[in-house]
Protein backbone atom coordinates (compact mmCIF):
# COMPACT_ATOMS: atom_id res chain seq x y z
CA UNK A 1 0.00 0.00 0.00
CA UNK A 2 2.92 2.77 1.15
CA UNK A 3 3.85 3.00 -2.97
CA UNK A 4 0.87 3.64 -4.03
CA UNK A 5 -0.27 5.52 -2.04
CA UNK A 6 2.55 7.89 -2.03
CA UNK A 7 2.13 8.22 -5.70
CA UNK A 8 -1.53 9.47 -5.31
CA UNK A 9 -0.43 11.85 -2.61
CA UNK A 10 2.50 13.08 -4.94
CA UNK A 11 1.12 12.71 -8.45
CA UNK A 12 -1.65 15.52 -8.15
CA UNK A 13 -3.49 17.35 -11.54
CA UNK A 14 -1.36 16.73 -14.48
CA UNK A 15 -4.58 18.38 -16.46
CA UNK A 16 -5.11 22.19 -16.74
CA UNK A 17 -7.01 24.11 -14.38
CA UNK A 18 -10.83 24.65 -15.06
CA UNK A 19 -11.58 28.19 -14.23
CA UNK A 20 -11.19 29.28 -10.46
CA UNK A 21 -13.49 28.74 -7.87
CA UNK A 22 -15.09 31.23 -4.93
CA UNK A 23 -11.96 32.43 -2.81
CA UNK A 24 -12.16 30.89 0.38
CA UNK A 25 -13.10 33.35 3.41
CA UNK A 26 -9.55 34.62 5.03
CA UNK A 27 -9.13 33.83 8.37
CA UNK A 28 -7.74 34.99 11.36
CA UNK A 29 -3.84 34.19 12.07
CA UNK A 30 -4.77 32.70 15.48
CA UNK A 31 -7.46 30.70 13.98
CA UNK A 32 -5.08 29.57 11.44
CA UNK A 33 -2.29 28.66 14.13
CA UNK A 34 -4.83 26.71 16.22
CA UNK A 35 -5.87 24.96 12.82
CA UNK A 36 -2.59 23.89 12.23
CA UNK A 37 -1.67 23.01 15.46
CA UNK A 38 -5.21 20.93 16.18
CA UNK A 39 -4.45 19.06 12.68
CA UNK A 40 -0.77 18.02 13.72
CA UNK A 41 -2.08 16.55 17.25
CA UNK A 42 -4.85 15.16 14.99
CA UNK A 43 -1.86 13.32 12.91
CA UNK A 44 0.16 12.39 15.46
CA UNK A 45 3.18 14.26 13.87
CA UNK A 46 6.07 13.78 15.42
CA UNK A 47 7.33 17.59 14.78
CA UNK A 48 5.70 20.40 13.13
CA UNK A 49 7.42 24.10 13.23
CA UNK A 50 6.53 27.29 11.47
CA UNK A 51 8.69 30.17 10.66
CA UNK A 52 8.51 33.53 9.93
CA UNK A 53 11.69 35.33 8.43
CA UNK A 54 13.34 32.28 10.82
CA UNK A 55 11.22 33.04 13.87
CA UNK A 56 8.82 30.59 15.53
CA UNK A 57 5.06 30.93 14.74
CA UNK A 58 4.24 27.75 15.29
CA UNK A 59 5.76 24.64 17.11
CA UNK A 60 4.28 20.64 18.11
CA UNK A 61 6.33 18.03 19.10
CA UNK A 62 4.36 14.87 19.78
CA UNK A 63 7.38 13.84 22.77
CA UNK A 64 6.99 17.40 24.21
CA UNK A 65 10.55 17.91 22.87
CA UNK A 66 12.26 18.24 19.14
CA UNK A 67 13.26 14.56 18.25
CA UNK A 68 15.90 13.42 16.00
CA UNK A 69 16.37 13.03 12.20
CA UNK A 70 13.21 11.82 10.70
CA UNK A 71 13.16 9.83 6.88
CA UNK A 72 12.05 12.64 4.30
CA UNK A 73 10.83 9.82 1.81
CA UNK A 74 10.33 11.80 -1.10
CA UNK A 75 10.60 14.80 0.11
CA UNK A 76 15.13 13.89 -0.12
CA UNK A 77 14.14 14.14 -3.90
CA UNK A 78 13.87 18.20 -3.32
CA UNK A 79 17.13 18.38 -1.42
CA UNK A 80 19.05 15.94 -3.77
CA UNK A 81 17.77 19.55 -6.36
CA UNK A 82 20.05 21.74 -3.89
CA UNK A 83 23.12 19.93 -5.04
CA UNK A 84 22.37 20.39 -8.70
CA UNK A 85 22.46 24.36 -7.86
CA UNK A 86 25.87 23.71 -5.87
CA UNK A 87 27.34 21.93 -8.87
CA UNK A 88 26.32 24.47 -11.11
CA UNK A 89 27.75 26.97 -8.82
CA UNK A 90 31.11 25.39 -8.43
CA UNK A 91 31.57 25.02 -12.28
CA UNK A 92 31.14 21.53 -12.45
CA UNK A 93 27.49 21.25 -14.42
CA UNK A 94 27.69 23.59 -16.92
CA UNK A 95 23.61 23.81 -17.63
CA UNK A 96 20.56 21.87 -16.41
CA UNK A 97 19.77 21.20 -19.98
CA UNK A 98 23.39 19.50 -20.64
CA UNK A 99 22.55 15.73 -21.35
CA UNK A 100 23.12 12.89 -19.37
CA UNK A 101 25.33 11.29 -21.81
CA UNK A 102 28.10 14.17 -20.66
CA UNK A 103 28.15 11.79 -17.50
CA UNK A 104 27.36 8.53 -19.03
CA UNK A 105 28.57 8.06 -22.27
CA UNK A 106 26.78 5.14 -23.14
CA UNK A 107 23.75 7.11 -23.62
CA UNK A 108 25.08 9.02 -26.51
CA UNK A 109 23.06 6.82 -29.03
CA UNK A 110 19.70 6.52 -29.69
CA UNK A 111 16.93 8.37 -28.40
CA UNK A 112 18.62 8.32 -24.94
CA UNK A 113 21.17 11.20 -26.20
CA UNK A 114 18.13 13.48 -25.90
CA UNK A 115 17.76 12.94 -22.16
CA UNK A 116 19.12 15.97 -20.22
CA UNK A 117 19.21 16.53 -16.46
CA UNK A 118 16.47 19.00 -16.63
CA UNK A 119 14.57 16.23 -17.68
CA UNK A 120 15.52 13.51 -14.96
CA UNK A 121 14.33 16.52 -12.48
CA UNK A 122 11.13 17.41 -14.09
CA UNK A 123 10.34 13.90 -14.55
CA UNK A 124 10.28 13.84 -18.41
CA UNK A 125 12.74 11.62 -19.07
CA UNK A 126 10.19 9.43 -20.26
CA UNK A 127 12.36 6.44 -18.99
CA UNK A 128 10.71 3.22 -18.27
CA UNK A 129 9.38 2.92 -14.37
CA UNK A 130 7.38 0.47 -12.24
CA UNK A 131 5.30 2.96 -9.91
CA UNK A 132 5.55 0.30 -6.92
CA UNK A 133 9.38 1.05 -5.35
CA UNK A 134 9.47 -2.43 -3.88
CA UNK A 135 9.11 -4.21 -6.89
CA UNK A 136 11.82 -3.09 -8.71
CA UNK A 137 14.11 -0.50 -7.24
CA UNK A 138 14.61 -1.77 -3.88
CA UNK A 139 15.61 -5.01 -4.88
CA UNK A 140 18.29 -3.95 -7.11
CA UNK A 141 21.60 -3.79 -5.81
CA UNK A 142 22.73 -0.83 -7.61
CA UNK A 143 19.74 1.77 -8.27
CA UNK A 144 22.14 3.72 -11.30
CA UNK A 145 22.57 1.08 -12.94
CA UNK A 146 18.67 0.24 -12.72
CA UNK A 147 17.81 3.73 -13.99
CA UNK A 148 20.94 3.48 -16.63
CA UNK A 149 19.90 0.29 -17.91
CA UNK A 150 15.99 0.96 -18.53
CA UNK A 151 14.04 1.65 -21.70
CA UNK A 152 12.07 4.34 -23.08
CA UNK A 153 8.35 4.43 -22.54
CA UNK A 154 8.00 7.72 -24.17
CA UNK A 155 10.40 10.09 -26.03
CA UNK A 156 12.23 12.37 -23.84
CA UNK A 157 10.13 15.65 -22.73
CA UNK A 158 7.34 14.65 -24.14
CA UNK A 159 5.41 13.12 -21.41
CA UNK A 160 5.05 13.90 -17.38
CA UNK A 161 5.39 11.03 -15.33
CA UNK A 162 6.86 11.08 -11.43
CA UNK A 163 9.61 8.94 -11.79
CA UNK A 164 11.57 7.53 -8.78
CA UNK A 165 13.89 4.91 -11.40
CA UNK A 166 15.23 8.17 -13.15
CA UNK A 167 15.21 10.44 -10.05
CA UNK A 168 18.01 8.00 -8.50
CA UNK A 169 20.28 8.75 -11.32
CA UNK A 170 21.43 12.09 -10.04
CA UNK A 171 23.07 10.06 -7.38
CA UNK A 172 25.69 8.94 -9.93
CA UNK A 173 25.62 12.38 -11.91
CA UNK A 174 26.14 14.21 -8.80
CA UNK A 175 29.31 11.73 -7.94
CA UNK A 176 30.80 12.27 -11.28
CA UNK A 177 30.47 15.89 -11.05
CA UNK A 178 31.84 16.31 -7.78
CA UNK A 179 34.28 13.48 -6.95
CA UNK A 180 32.61 12.28 -4.10
CA UNK A 181 29.10 10.47 -2.93
CA UNK A 182 26.50 12.76 -3.06
CA UNK A 183 25.88 12.68 0.88
CA UNK A 184 29.24 13.91 1.15
CA UNK A 185 28.88 16.84 -1.23
CA UNK A 186 25.94 18.38 0.07
CA UNK A 187 27.71 17.83 3.43
CA UNK A 188 30.54 19.63 2.17
CA UNK A 189 28.72 21.95 0.20
CA UNK A 190 25.72 23.15 2.52
CA UNK A 191 24.94 21.45 5.70
CA UNK A 192 28.22 22.00 7.82
CA UNK A 193 27.92 25.93 6.70
CA UNK A 194 24.35 25.39 7.43
CA UNK A 195 24.69 23.79 10.82
CA UNK A 196 22.75 20.51 9.36
CA UNK A 197 23.09 17.24 11.63
CA UNK A 198 21.47 14.87 9.00
CA UNK A 199 20.97 11.31 10.01
CA UNK A 200 22.25 8.20 8.04
CA UNK A 201 21.40 8.82 4.20
CA UNK A 202 19.95 5.52 2.92
CA UNK A 203 22.54 3.67 0.16
CA UNK A 204 21.92 1.12 -2.09
CA UNK A 205 24.45 -2.41 -2.14
CA UNK A 206 26.70 -0.90 -4.42
CA UNK A 207 26.91 2.14 -1.79
CA UNK A 208 24.54 4.60 -4.10
CA UNK A 209 22.89 6.99 -1.52
CA UNK A 210 19.11 7.38 -2.35
CA UNK A 211 18.44 10.29 -4.17
CA UNK A 212 14.50 9.01 -4.27
CA UNK A 213 14.12 9.41 -0.63
CA UNK A 214 16.60 8.08 2.06
CA UNK A 215 17.93 11.47 3.70
CA UNK A 216 16.88 11.71 7.44
CA UNK A 217 16.49 15.17 8.89
CA UNK A 218 15.12 17.26 12.04
CA UNK A 219 12.61 19.44 11.44
CA UNK A 220 14.98 23.02 12.64
CA UNK A 221 17.63 21.41 9.51
CA UNK A 222 14.60 21.09 7.30
CA UNK A 223 13.24 24.69 7.73
CA UNK A 224 17.04 25.68 7.58
CA UNK A 225 16.94 24.25 3.88
CA UNK A 226 13.74 25.82 3.23
CA UNK A 227 14.95 29.34 4.22
CA UNK A 228 17.87 28.86 2.08
CA UNK A 229 15.29 28.26 -0.99
CA UNK A 230 13.47 31.36 0.68
CA UNK A 231 16.41 33.53 0.26
CA UNK A 232 17.10 32.18 -3.04
CA UNK A 233 20.30 30.74 -2.26
CA UNK A 234 21.68 32.85 0.02
CA UNK A 235 22.20 31.62 3.86
CA UNK A 236 24.01 33.81 6.78
CA UNK A 237 25.17 36.00 4.24
CA UNK A 238 26.78 33.97 1.76
CA UNK A 239 25.26 33.12 -2.03
CA UNK A 240 25.43 29.28 -1.51
CA UNK A 241 23.64 28.28 -4.37
CA UNK A 242 22.71 30.54 -7.57
CA UNK A 243 20.12 32.95 -6.87
CA UNK A 244 19.33 32.38 -10.76
CA UNK A 245 19.38 28.21 -10.40
CA UNK A 246 17.13 28.63 -7.05
CA UNK A 247 14.92 30.75 -9.03
CA UNK A 248 14.35 28.24 -12.47
CA UNK A 249 14.53 25.45 -9.77
CA UNK A 250 11.20 26.70 -8.56
CA UNK A 251 9.27 27.69 -11.84
CA UNK A 252 6.73 25.66 -13.79
CA UNK A 253 8.06 22.91 -15.69
CA UNK A 254 6.50 23.22 -19.45
CA UNK A 255 4.10 20.40 -19.32
CA UNK A 256 2.79 20.38 -15.79
CA UNK A 257 1.93 23.97 -13.71
CA UNK A 258 2.28 22.56 -10.64
CA UNK A 259 5.91 20.57 -10.69
CA UNK A 260 9.07 23.04 -10.65
CA UNK A 261 12.92 20.85 -10.97
CA UNK A 262 11.97 17.78 -7.83
CA UNK A 263 9.82 20.81 -5.46
CA UNK A 264 6.05 21.22 -5.88
CA UNK A 265 4.24 24.32 -7.00
CA UNK A 266 1.04 24.92 -4.13
CA UNK A 267 -2.56 26.42 -4.94
CA UNK A 268 -4.13 28.76 -2.76
CA UNK A 269 -7.41 26.67 -2.37
CA UNK A 270 -7.96 23.83 -4.83
CA UNK A 271 -10.95 21.38 -4.92
CA UNK A 272 -11.43 17.92 -7.51
CA UNK A 273 -15.02 17.42 -8.55
CA UNK A 274 -15.97 14.24 -9.69
CA UNK A 275 -18.21 13.52 -12.78
CA UNK A 276 -19.55 11.19 -14.83
CA UNK A 277 -16.71 11.75 -17.89
CA UNK A 278 -14.57 10.60 -14.91
CA UNK A 279 -15.98 7.42 -14.74
CA UNK A 280 -15.70 6.95 -18.50
CA UNK A 281 -12.10 8.46 -18.42
CA UNK A 282 -11.66 5.25 -16.52
CA UNK A 283 -13.48 2.78 -18.20
CA UNK A 284 -11.79 4.08 -21.62
CA UNK A 285 -8.13 3.45 -19.84
CA UNK A 286 -8.88 0.11 -18.77
CA UNK A 287 -9.84 0.32 -15.21
CA UNK A 288 -12.55 -2.86 -14.49
CA UNK A 289 -16.24 -1.70 -14.01
CA UNK A 290 -15.97 -3.44 -10.60
CA UNK A 291 -13.79 -0.91 -9.55
CA UNK A 292 -15.14 1.84 -11.63
CA UNK A 293 -18.88 0.98 -10.29
CA UNK A 294 -17.89 1.46 -6.47
CA UNK A 295 -16.68 5.06 -7.22
CA UNK A 296 -19.95 5.96 -8.67
CA UNK A 297 -21.15 7.70 -5.33
CA UNK A 298 -18.01 9.89 -5.99
CA UNK A 299 -19.92 11.69 -8.93
CA UNK A 300 -21.60 15.04 -8.60
CA UNK A 301 -19.38 15.94 -5.08
CA UNK A 302 -16.62 18.26 -4.70
CA UNK A 303 -13.55 17.39 -2.26
CA UNK A 304 -11.02 19.93 -0.94
CA UNK A 305 -7.95 18.49 -1.67
CA UNK A 306 -6.40 15.30 -0.91
CA UNK A 307 -7.40 16.08 2.71
CA UNK A 308 -11.19 14.94 1.30
CA UNK A 309 -10.41 12.93 -1.86
CA UNK A 310 -8.03 10.23 -0.18
CA UNK A 311 -10.41 9.34 2.54
CA UNK A 312 -13.70 9.48 -0.25
CA UNK A 313 -12.05 6.94 -2.56
CA UNK A 314 -10.84 4.81 0.37
CA UNK A 315 -14.81 4.82 1.22
CA UNK A 316 -15.86 3.71 -2.02
CA UNK A 317 -13.54 1.30 -2.60
CA UNK A 318 -13.39 -0.79 0.88
CA UNK A 319 -10.57 -2.64 1.89
CA UNK A 320 -7.04 -2.39 0.63
CA UNK A 321 -8.62 0.82 -1.23
CA UNK A 322 -5.40 2.24 -2.25
CA UNK A 323 -4.20 -0.98 -3.28
CA UNK A 324 -6.41 -1.52 -5.25
CA UNK A 325 -6.37 2.44 -6.68
CA UNK A 326 -2.38 1.98 -7.73
CA UNK A 327 -3.28 -1.17 -9.49
CA UNK A 328 -6.32 -0.63 -11.49
CA UNK A 329 -6.34 3.06 -11.77
CA UNK A 330 -2.75 4.45 -11.45
CA UNK A 331 -0.81 1.75 -13.19
CA UNK A 332 -2.82 2.80 -16.32
CA UNK A 333 -1.41 6.39 -16.19
CA UNK A 334 -4.35 7.82 -14.78
CA UNK A 335 -3.51 10.30 -12.18
CA UNK A 336 -6.13 12.33 -9.98
CA UNK A 337 -5.35 15.06 -12.25
CA UNK A 338 -6.67 12.87 -15.50
CA UNK A 339 -9.89 11.33 -14.11
CA UNK A 340 -11.24 14.32 -12.05
CA UNK A 341 -12.26 18.17 -13.26
CA UNK A 342 -9.73 20.66 -10.97
CA UNK A 343 -11.10 24.06 -10.31
CA UNK A 344 -7.97 25.82 -8.31
CA UNK A 345 -6.76 29.00 -6.95
CA UNK A 346 -3.35 30.54 -8.10
CA UNK A 347 0.13 28.84 -7.56
CA UNK A 348 1.11 30.81 -4.01
CA UNK A 349 3.48 28.69 -2.30
CA UNK A 350 6.59 25.98 -2.68
CA UNK A 351 6.83 22.66 -1.45
CA UNK A 352 8.76 19.65 -0.71
CA UNK A 353 6.65 16.37 -0.05
CA UNK A 354 7.42 13.09 0.94
CA UNK A 355 5.45 9.70 1.50
CA UNK A 356 3.67 9.79 5.22
CA UNK A 357 3.40 13.24 5.51
CA UNK A 358 7.25 14.98 5.23
CA UNK A 359 6.47 18.62 4.32
CA UNK A 360 8.61 21.80 3.67
CA UNK A 361 6.60 24.60 3.05
CA UNK A 362 7.41 27.66 1.61
CA UNK A 363 4.99 30.64 0.95
CA UNK A 364 7.17 33.85 0.09
CA UNK A 365 4.54 36.73 0.24
CA UNK A 366 4.37 35.79 3.51
CA UNK A 367 8.27 34.86 4.71
CA UNK A 368 6.67 31.31 6.48
CA UNK A 369 8.56 28.12 5.97
CA UNK A 370 6.71 25.38 7.69
CA UNK A 371 8.10 21.51 8.04
CA UNK A 372 6.30 18.76 9.36
CA UNK A 373 7.28 15.14 10.05
CA UNK A 374 6.68 11.82 11.26
CA UNK A 375 8.41 8.59 11.83
CA UNK A 376 7.68 5.44 10.07
CA UNK A 377 6.09 2.92 11.79
CA UNK A 378 3.79 -0.19 11.89
CA UNK A 379 1.01 2.02 13.46
CA UNK A 380 0.74 4.99 10.93
CA UNK A 381 -2.36 4.87 8.96
CA UNK A 382 -3.57 7.40 5.94
CA UNK A 383 -5.59 9.89 8.37
CA UNK A 384 -1.48 10.43 9.45
CA UNK A 385 -0.57 11.52 6.39
CA UNK A 386 -1.80 15.21 7.37
CA UNK A 387 -3.10 15.71 3.73
CA UNK A 388 -4.01 18.94 4.57
CA UNK A 389 -0.77 20.56 5.84
CA UNK A 390 -0.01 22.88 3.03
CA UNK A 391 -3.52 23.74 2.93
CA UNK A 392 -3.41 24.94 6.41
CA UNK A 393 0.13 26.51 6.18
CA UNK A 394 -0.93 28.61 3.45
CA UNK A 395 -4.90 29.82 5.18
CA UNK A 396 -2.18 30.94 8.04
CA UNK A 397 0.19 32.78 5.47
CA UNK A 398 -3.03 34.20 3.81
CA UNK A 399 -3.83 35.23 7.26
CA UNK A 400 -0.87 37.41 7.96
CA UNK A 401 -0.90 39.29 4.58
CA UNK A 402 -2.97 42.23 4.07
CA UNK A 403 -4.54 41.48 0.74
CA UNK A 404 -5.09 38.51 -1.08
CA UNK A 405 -1.48 36.33 -1.89
CA UNK A 406 0.13 36.77 -4.82
CA UNK A 407 0.82 34.25 -7.45
CA UNK A 408 4.11 32.70 -8.33
CA UNK A 409 6.49 33.64 -11.32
Amino acid sequence: MKAWLAMLSLCLATAPAAAQPERPRKPTAEAATAALIEGAKASRSDAMLVLRDGKTVAEYYRSGQAPGPIEMMSATKSIVALAIGGLIADGKIASLDAPVHTWYPEWKQGRKRQISLRMLMDHTSGLQNVMRADEEIYPSPDFVQLALAAELDSDPGKAFAYNNKAVNLLAGIVAKASGVPMDRYLQRKLFTSMGIQPGTWERDKAGNPHAMSGLPLRAADAAKLGQLVLDEGRWNGQQLLPAAFVREMLSASKLVGESGLLWWREPAWGRFIAEAGSLDTMRKAGVPEAVVSKLQPLVGRSFEGQGELIPAIEAALGEGAMETWGKEVMSRGLSPGKIFKIDMGPMVAYAAKGFQGQFIVIVPQARLVAVRLVASTDEWKPSDGYDDFGKRVIALADALVSGDLKPLP
